[in-house]
């Protein structure tokens, strides 16, 4: 096999990636996607642009012979816990061993990762085996699309459990971009609250969420409400806590995912 490398993506690259991007993402129609399309931003240079811009993530081009054939975005949780947000690579050279290798070189980059996380469409055929033939285990699912629930894995790296994961009991006001698990509650009726900045109905439902440590409430809005049920364990990435009526309380962060656990 030709030597697989990995680089931080420029600017420059940003053309290419995503005319692969696109491509890689439209065949997802041979392996059960149901309507066409893809993940937001997957067929614009401008989304790409500001993903290989944005501090938060770190974005890979993936070369073979020198050419750019893939791309692969890596976002933090916090200290131990790396996701790979997004991995494509040219239909027109999947079955290389591309990806494969793309993992094992970005997995050493972060050598003091305690865990790798990531989701995939239930209806994709294709990538179930690709993830789980990498060592990924599936811990639980998520609803946040209204026609089709994901598959969200991990691969766990050591027995350590990431610093990322905070305890109920431990959270702070102000505390961003954390990782928390708990136990859902009763869920009460949602509420319907005005926004104050477009003046539309909003549905809100505060939820208790419970750990060995603690309770705190939930805050869930619109779609987010159907996403969970009584008494399932969730891991909520991309949390913060905010007080109302000086009573802490817990809410998604807008690229924040709540993943329902397998017991």
């Amino acid at each position: 096999m030709n030597e697989i490398k990995i680089r931080r993506a420029v600017a420059e690259d940003a053309e290419v990636l995503t005319e692969i991007c696109q491509r890689a993402f439209d065949s997802d129609s041979e392996f059960g996607k149901p309507s066409p399309g893809g993940p937001p931003g997957y067929d614009s240079i401008e989304w790409n642009l500001q993903c290989i811009n944005n501090r938060y993530l770190q974005y890979y081009s993936i070369l073979k012979e020198g050419n750019i054939v893939g791309g692969f975005i890596v976002g933090d949780r916090g200290p131990g816990y790396q996701v790979c947000e997004r991995i494509w690579v040219d239909p027109e050279r999947m079955r290389e061993g591309i990806g494969t290798h793309a993992f094992e070189l970005v997995w050493n980059q972060y050598p003091m990762a305690d865990l790798w996380a990531l989701g995939t469409p239930e209806w994709n055929t294709r990538t179930k085996p690709f993830y789980e033939g990498l060592g990924f285990v599936q811990i639980g699912i998520t609803r946040d699309y209204q026609t089709w629930n994901g598959r969200y894995y991990e691969k766990k790296l050591n027995d350590n459990v990431p610093q990322a994961i905070a305890r109920i009991g431990n959270l702070r006001e102000g505390q961003r971009y954390f990782v928390i698990e708990g136990k859902i509650g009763i869920i009460p009726a949602a509420r319907t609250v005005k926004s104050k900045k477009t003046g539309e109905d909003l549905q809100v439902s505060n939820i208790p969420l419970s750990d060995e440590t603690g309770t705190i409430n939930l805050v869930l809005w619109n779609n987010q409400i159907r996403q969970v049920e009584e008494n399932s364990r969730i891991r909520i990435e991309n949390a913060f806590v905010n007080a109302f009526r000086s009573e802490l309380q817990v809410g998604l962060s807008k690229w924040g995912l709540l993943i329902t656990l397998f017991e």
